[in-house]
């Protein structure tokens, strides 16, 4: 690979007294003095809690000292302002230090217990990777391909040129918002409905009138 690594693994547990939370959730961090351009460095062996099996990233220029971070939060990260809508496996953050400007892409292979999707009835082509954008402070969900199982695991391909917060987690409902937008659909729909019928029983007494007129006039 033409480059030389040196690891470190660190896995925190709850935090001292006070009743706080954790001073750290489950974190994988991983660094190398340096990576070069054309062969993909692989980062792998990831804790069996975090939700990512290997990260592939690959430089177009040479890069030094980097280090690679991913942390697996078990609820929503206080840096985050909004929830990620429908079920949710797993929220993590990626961090890659010292490839400003020299990161070509990383091959993020996220995976997802078995069991998770079961209890959840989550099919698992339904499953995505959402990305937090802090500026618009939403979720985008990206591309995420289903690539294989294993008797505890599905894998998930995502291939990314940034990182921040992930959420995995099952797809949106396309139109959740066509509730509001059914109804006044509807509303919109019984007022010209009710508008026509309205017009309709007037021809008909109109029509019903002049009928009684002209047989009183013959009468006559």
């Amino acid at each position: 690979h033409g480059s030389s690594a040196s690891k470190s693994f660190s896995t925190n547990g709850c935090g001292g007294g006070g009743g706080g939370p954790s001073t750290a959730p489950p974190a994988k961090v991983q660094s190398w003095t340096k990576v070069t351009p054309g062969a993909a460095t692989i980062m792998k062996d990831f804790n069996s809690e975090i939700g990512v099996k290997q990260i592939q990233i690959t430089v177009n220029n040479e890069a030094q000292n980097v280090k690679v971070s991913v942390t697996k939060y078990d609820g929503k990260p206080a840096d985050v302002s909004v929830t990620k809508t429908g079920k949710v496996y797993q929220y993590l953050q990626i961090n890659v230090d010292n490839v400003a400007g020299k990161l070509d892409k990383a091959n993020v292979q996220f995976r997802v217990e078995k069991t998770w999707a079961t209890t959840n009835n989550v099919n698992k082509d339904k499953v995505v990777v959402s990305k937090f954008d802090s500026t618009s402070s939403k979720w985008n969900e990206l591309t995420t391909t289903y690539a294989s199982e294993d008797s505890t695991y599905y894998y998930y391909d995502v291939e990314l040129t940034s990182f921040s917060y992930f959420v995995i987690s099952e797809k949106s409902v396309v139109g959740d918002t066509g509730t509001g937008a059914g109804t006044g659909g509807a509303g919109t729909g019984a007022g010209t409905g009710g508008g026509s019928l309205t017009w309709l029983w007037i021809v008909i007494v109109v029509v019903v009138a002049a009928v009684i007129w002209f047989l009183m006039s013959k009468k006559k």
